[in-house]
């Protein structure tokens, strides 16, 4: 009797589970890929590419924000068992400290959560605030935490009101410095909105939060 040859499974796959939602393949595939030894940032970037065909298909109806929230609890699984390989890379010296969180009303981590990971994996200290997130906890964050920079996150278009109040305060905290700067992103910001609600910086994906904040603390902004 000729045995069935087992499949090898690879980031497409961890992809497309994630994009189905099934949460026990998902997890048995990561664990199959860290045991092969992928690269942590590799299987963080099939996740973010599964983050993103999620995000579309909720904006076309085919998904609602249960699946949202589902996918959003996915990942922290996934996260959980990448971050202590993602750890094993991280440099001594510090680049700086990032504080991050989802804007009041809005109860979406996604992206923050993988950008958060992502950003803990290239050597700089993270402090998440989670989702929903008042004013004034930020406010808190920045004094005890003193941030060298501040990502808010927003999916939610309705959250958008929440995410200039956040801004106008933090800029009132900080006063005449430029410093820390104030980052936005979200599936749908863009530049408009960085000018309209007076961020410094905007992102688009979990890496271009990475490549941002670097930017940043080379050039000491």
């Amino acid at each position: 009797m000729t045995k069935t040859k087992k499949t090898e499974v690879g980031l497409e796959d961890l992809t497309r589970s994630l994009v189905e939602l099934q949460v026990l393949e998902t997890v048995k595939i990561t664990e199959e890929l860290n045991e092969k030894g992928f690269e942590p940032v590799d299987i963080m970037t099939a996740c973010e590419k599964a983050l993103t065909d999620i995000g579309e298909r909720y904006e076309t109806g085919e998904y609602f924000i249960s699946g949202l929230i589902m996918a959003g609890e996915i990942m922290n699984r996934v996260i959980t068992l990448v971050a202590p390989r993602m750890a094993e890379n991280v440099v001594n010296m510090l680049r700086g400290r990032v504080l991050i969180g989802t804007v009041k009303g809005d109860i979406h981590g996604l992206g923050k959560n993988i950008a958060g990971a992502l950003l803990s994996a290239y050597g700089f200290e993270v402090k998440d605030l989670g989702v929903d997130v008042p004013v004034r906890e930020f406010i808190a964050n920045l004094q005890s935490f003193q941030p060298d920079i501040i990502g808010l996150s927003v999916l939610l278009t309705s959250c958008y009101p929440s995410l200039g109040e956040t801004i106008e305060a933090l800029r009132q905290a900080r006063g005449d410095s430029p410093n820390p700067p104030i980052f936005i992103s979200g599936a749908q910001i863009t530049g408009h909105h960085q000018e309209l609600y007076k961020a410094d910086f905007h992102a688009v994906t979990a890496f271009d939060t990475v490549r941002l904040c670097e930017s940043i603390v080379r050039k000491g902004l």
